[in-house]
């Protein structure tokens, strides 16, 4: 279930087997000066069949392209034993409904997925991760730093960034040549990160990738509009926690200790209760890594599509169980 099925490089095209690794598809891709455009959080020993049946956010990602941008097709084995395929092999490939976006992101609950075909792109000159030192602790800071991230329209992909007990980080992806390098690094540093140097591999990992095998995950969005309630109600329910904020998504990724397990529930609402307190109007989607459910059940039209689907693909649920995927609007729940 691991290797390369098929591997055109002047056509930015790969298609490789579920069980190969991130790390493999970097050495086998980057022997032709290319790359898959995103790295995702977790080890990388990750499999592809997982990044993509968990829709895995990537932190930096190259273009700011997320995991359904760069999946061309899919085959997949339906939970009747069914081999289907969804998608193609090719860049500009329209056919029918796009099942290849609905397996991705599906935690296997509609298929188990053996074969991926994925878009690739070239490396460039530069391509490093970057850091620097906000200095930056107090609300005030947070609160003025927040809106000039969001605003942002530098072709730039940042994370703000804060491990447990740690001061905060702003990170970002420079990447083309030497010259453009240099003026994103100026970038950053007008929005007052200090000491703006390239990050190298193992920090790299320990910062973005690193995580223990006990550990809480949680994923959480609401609109770019509601970023400083949102990050601050955050910072404040998790000071534990390890955070990372993505300005251009208005995404949020909080890593916790297992200690943390028997509260969750509470620390989430918790959360979601003080950013409508300070001024959210949005409501705040969550998604708990290790398939947690943070919410009662709700009969609403979306649980009764994604009811359907499930009975479509796996009429004797033999798969994973729509339970793994979490979306919880804890913005309103009581729990």
């Amino acid at each position: 279930m691991r290797g390369v099925v098929e591997y055109t490089p002047g056509d930015l095209v790969i298609t490789v087997r579920a069980g190969t690794t991130v790390a493999e598809l970097a050495a086998i891709t980057g022997e032709h000066a290319q790359m898959l455009a995103l790295t995702p959080y977790g080890a990388p020993e990750s499999t592809i069949g997982a990044v993509i049946a968990t829709a895995a956010p990537a932190p930096l990602a190259f273009g700011e392209f997320t995991v359904r941008d760069l999946v061309l097709g899919l085959q997949v084995i339906t939970g009747g034993g069914e081999i289907t395929r969804a998608g193609g092999r090719v860049v500009k490939n329209v056919a029918g409904f796009d099942l290849v976006r609905l397996h991705t992101g599906a935690f296997g609950t509609l298929g188990v997925i053996t074969e991926v075909s994925l878009r690739l792109h070239a490396r460039p000159v530069v391509d490093t991760i970057v850091a620097g030192t906000l200095g930056q602790t107090d609300r005030a800071s947070l609160d003025a730093l927040l809106p000039q991230l969001v605003a942002n329209r530098a072709p730039l992909p940042m994370l703000l960034h804060r491990a447990a007990g740690g001061v905060p980080q702003l990170l970002a992806r420079i990447s083309g040549n030497p010259a453009r390098a240099t003026a994103l690094q100026q970038q950053l540093r007008t929005l007052g990160a200090r000491d703006v140097a390239e990050l190298p591999p193992a920090d790299i990992t320990r910062t973005l990738h690193q995580v223990p095998a006990d550990a809480i995950v949680f994923r959480a969005r609401t609109h770019r509009s509601d970023a400083v309630p949102f990050v601050r109600a955050a910072v404040d329910t998790f000071p534990d926690g390890t955070l990372s904020y993505d300005p251009a998504r208005g995404s949020l990724r909080v890593v916790l200790p297992s200690t943390a397990s028997g509260s969750l529930e509470r620390d989430l609402a918790t959360m979601c209760h003080l950013a409508a307190a300070s001024g959210a109007t949005h409501p705040i989607a969550v998604v708990v890594d290790q398939g947690r459910t943070v919410a009662a059940p709700r009969h609403t039209p979306r649980s009764m599509l994604e009811t359907g689907l499930k009975r479509a693909f796996d009429a004797r649920d033999v798969l994973n169980r729509l339970a793994v995927v979490s979306h919880a609007n804890l913005a309103h729940a009581d729990v």
